[in-house]
Order: C-alpha cells, then sequence, then structure tokens
C-alpha cells in the first residue's frame, strides 16, 4: 500500500547538480596535461643541450699535447693508486698483527697473561 504524501508539504523538487563537477574535472585534467607537456619540454631541452655540447666536444680533434698531457695524468693517477693500494694493504696487514698480540696477551688483575693452545698462561714477574 503507498502513502500519499499531505497535501501541506510541498512537492519534491528532483535533484539537480548545483556545483559543475564535470567542469571542474575537465580543468584539472587539462591543468594536468599543460603541466606534462611542460615538463616534457624542459626535459627535452635540457637533454638537447646536454648533448649537444657533448658532441661539440667529440667533433674537435684532440691536439698531440692533450693526448700527451691526457695520458702523463693518467700515469700518475695510476701510480698514485698502486701507493694508496699499498699502504692500505700494509696498514692493513699491522693492524691485523696489533689485532693478533692483543688477543695473545690479556691483563686480568695486574697479572698477564698469554695465549696458549688450550688456554691462557700467566707470565710471571710481568705486570700490565
Amino acid at each position: 500500500m503507498e502513502r500519499e504524501r499531505p497535501e501541506y508539504l510541498p512537492p519534491i523538487e528532483r535533484r539537480r547538480w548545483e556545483f559543475p563537477w564535470l567542469a571542474v574535472l575537465a580543468v584539472a585534467l587539462v591543468a594536468l596535461l599543460a603541466g606534462g607537456v611542460q615538463m616534457l619540454t624542459k626535459t627535452q631541452a635540457a637533454w638537447n643541450e646536454r648533448f649537444r655540447t657533448t658532441d661539440s666536444a667529440i667533433a674537435e680533434p684532440a691536439t698531440p699535447t692533450q693526448v700527451l698531457a691526457d695520458a702523463e695524468r693518467e700515469v700518475m693517477l695510476a701510480e698514485i693508486r698502486l701507493k694508496r693500494a699499498t699502504a692500505e694493504a700494509a696498514a692493513k696487514s699491522a693492524e691485523h698483527g696489533r689485532r693478533t698480540e692483543k688477543r695473545e696477551l690479556r691483563c686480568i688483575n695486574g697479572t698477564l697473561f698469554r695465549r696458549i693452545q688450550g688456554g691462557w698462561e700467566n707470565l710471571p714477574g710481568e705486570s700490565c
């Protein structure tokens, strides 16, 4: 059974959109599209500038003096790297030696002990 609306109430009107949400969505999409296009053009310009300078540097032939200077510089850098590597290796082996020395000797209550196979041995007459 259907109920009837009382006559003293105003009639129910059809709901319509009061705010143009579709237009707002369209404007937002256009703004995002414009931002993306702007970002793309800036990125493309930066890449073009970067590779234009690189291509021009490659196109210029290097003079023999530049090649010799570069080769001497590379030799000098290689020597420095070799010296650094040997110094680091020496420092690492010295550090390892100090660590083993530290492991070999211990001080407990003023008495010096050294590591032996199977345990520790005190050193008579030695104090730490």
